[in-house]
């Protein structure tokens, strides 16, 4: 059975307190503000142990109006809410807000709990009731089970045990991998042991010792110890109700609303994309810089409305905004929130977060409308695309793929595999790749290689590491090997340490071809014997740029001052194979017999075959190198 967490929400003195009191004997109420007032004020917390003995934890939230956000704070991680309802007053303003903002938080399993029946006449129930039926008939409790209890003379309290037993059944087991992620809603000092916070664990599994990461302060602490329900635990699984007592950390650097979690690369952000619905009741809707308050998590924050691609979201409507906040949070896309008005206070919408840590938009641009809908209504393939798309870095990991979309690896793969074979993404050693940014890519190869041609006509291509070096900007040294891989034989072509568009080919008119036969003849003429590049250059007044063009292709440039032509070089190649394979090894003097060249010369051939690992020098002789031993 999966690990659920029970919340009550109600107006105040319909006897949420006394009721789960009477389930689990526990008091919520413990502050002496509390017993004093007869009101909870602040979040209470206790567990409750079901008819099958397993034990699952209950949140006991404050239903005055001055404690919403309390009330907000306590509900991450609910799996069933508890609506009390006293029998004698039914439903009241309170109890309507209650409502309005466990609906915007997308909580859909409830158990309607009517209180105090024994001291109301059973006409003036049975009246309550069906009102309670009438008002909440267009509401996701409209089909939820009502419980009559009393707990002071304990009826009903039987039955409601039994639902909420069936409940937990039929709860959904959360998966446990991804980052561990709580959101802090007490903390506090116990003698002896330090600081203890307390949360429901919401992703992910928290061992003891492991690291934490504490944000929006980005403090890092160590898991000392761990407790569910006041006992001792190796570890705490999500959906638990948590208390964590960590070292290396006081109570003063750490506050509800702080968000701990296993992962370094939770990102602080200024700004959210959200979807969010309007209450009907709104009567001004959401406009352009609203100031609102924003209870995301266990925090509150001031935000301003920013609407995209409508002027304002009417009441009653959906839309999508970005919020700019006063203060960072730290969050996940599908988290939920709500919205209350900055003054008078009231709840007016709520929703969910899209892109937890957006760029700054323009309110009716089409494209990011676009991403925002994919991001709400899209299947897992295109929310896949969508991340893999619009993300800053174009290769994308499984792993990171996995903790976005808050889903199993194992699930991704065959997802992923479909899409591959769809020829939407590619797959490569450096990571996925989605074929419109591989498109990009490509098109920014091509801008930058369509430059360089226009500029150098007569070169064969940019020196490779130039092009690596225009696009490390935005792409790793990995992700650059992994791209010219990908574009190669394709896009482009790679010759002599150069890159070349894959149709680009240089062309000489009447006076290059003529600048070039001089050059080839003066290389010939001169043999094994090197020429300088300046008196090449000095042959005629085209040469400089000819000379350039012909490298790799009718002569090697064996330093960037000597150059030779290549057919001889080929020649070259090949005596020294022969010499070393019916003698093992090569001198440099046995070199130089064999061309006939000086001892400059032959060492200039030779070292120029060393770097190309033809040859390999072994004390005063050479061996064959890789790329002549085959």
């Amino acid at each position: 059975m999966a690990n659920i967490v029970i919340g009550t929400a109600g107006h105040i003195d319909h006897g949420k307190t006394t009721l789960i009191k009477a389930l689990t004997g526990i008091e919520t109420d413990t502050t002496s503000e509390e017993k004093k007032r007869g009101m909870s004020i602040n979040l209470g917390f206790a567990y409750l142990d079901l008819p099958d003995e397993k034990r699952v934890g209950i949140v006991d939230v404050p239903g005055h109006e001055k404690f919403i956000k309390n009330m907000v704070a306590g509900l991450p991680g609910i799996n069933l809410v508890l609506l009390v309802i006293d029998a004698a007053e039914g439903i009241m303003p309170q109890t309507k807000e209650h409502i309005d903002i466990l609906s915007l938080l997308g909580i859909r399993d409830f158990l309607i709990v009517l209180t105090k029946v024994d001291t109301v006449d059973p006409e003036l129930k049975e009246l309550v009731v069906e009102d309670i039926r009438e008002q909440l008939s267009e509401t996701p409790l409209a089909q939820a089970d009502l419980v009559e209890t009393d707990a002071i003379t304990g009826t009903g309290i039987q039955e409601l045990l039994n639902k909420i037993q069936k409940h937990a059944e039929e709860a959904t087991e959360r998966s446990n991998s991804g980052a561990a992620r709580l959101n802090v809603d007490r903390v506090f000092s116990v003698k002896g042991f330090g600081t203890v916070v307390t949360g429901t664990l919401l992703d992910g599994e928290i061992q003891i010792g492991e690291d934490l990461y504490l944000y929006p302060s980005q403090k890092k602490t160590r898991v000392r110890n761990i407790q569910v329900h006041e006992t001792d635990v190796s570890s705490a699984q999500p959906g638990q109700r948590t208390a964590l007592n960590l070292a290396n950390i006081s109570v003063d650097e750490i506050q509800r609303g702080d968000v701990l979690t296993t992962s370094e690369k939770l990102a602080d952000t200024w700004m959210l994309d959200v979807k969010v619905t309007c209450l009907p009741e709104v009567i001004n809707g959401i406009g352009l810089w609203d100031r609102v308050r924003l209870l995301v998590g266990t925090r509150e924050v001031m935000a301003r409305i920013v609407p995209l691609g409508v002027d304002w979201i009417a009441p009653g409507e959906e839309g999508f905004l970005q919020l700019r906040l006063e203060e960072q949070v730290a969050v996940k896309d599908r988290d939920r929130f709500i919205l209350r008005a900055y003054s008078p206070m009231q709840t007016i919408a709520g929703g969910e977060v899209l892109d937890a840590a957006p760029h700054k938009h323009r309110r009716f641009k089409v494209e990011i409308l676009e991403s925002l809908k994919a991001k709400e209504d899209g299947s897992l393939d295109e929310l896949i695309n969508d991340f893999m798309t619009n993300k800053k870095q174009p290769f994308t990991k499984l792993k990171e793929l996995a903790e976005y979309l808050g889903t199993d690896q194992d699930e991704l793969k065959p997802v992923l595999s479909e899409m591959i074979t769809e020829g939407r993404i590619l797959e490569t050693k450096t990571g996925y790749l989605a074929q419109t940014s591989y498109q990009k890519l490509c098109d920014q190869g091509t801008e930058i290689l369509t430059a360089y041609h226009k500029q150098y006509r007569l070169r064969i291509g940019m020196p490779v590491e130039e092009f690596r070096s225009r696009l490390r900007s935005s792409l790793t040294e990995k992700e650059i090997a992994t791209y010219l891989h990908l574009m190669k034989n394709e896009k482009i072509k790679e010759k002599n340490d150069r890159v070349a568009l894959i149709d680009f080919e240089v062309t000489f008119n009447q006076y290059q071809k003529t600048a070039q036969e001089k050059i080839e003849a003066a290389l010939a003429k001169s043999g094994y014997t090197p020429i300088k590049k300046e008196d090449l250059i000095s042959l005629d007044k085209n040469a400089e740029e000819v000379l350039e063009a012909l490298n790799g292709e009718t002569v090697i440039f064996l330093t960037h001052e000597y150059v030779l032509l290549k057919a001889l070089f080929d020649q070259a190649i090949e005596l020294v194979r022969k010499q070393i394979v019916e003698n093992s090894q090569m001198t440099l003097g046995d070199f130089r017999d064999l061309t006939d060249s000086s001892r400059k010369s032959s060492m200039l051939i030779l070292e120029y075959m060393d770097k190309q690992e033809m040859t390999k020098r072994v004390e005063n002789y050479r061996v064959l190198g890789k790329f002549l031993n085959r």
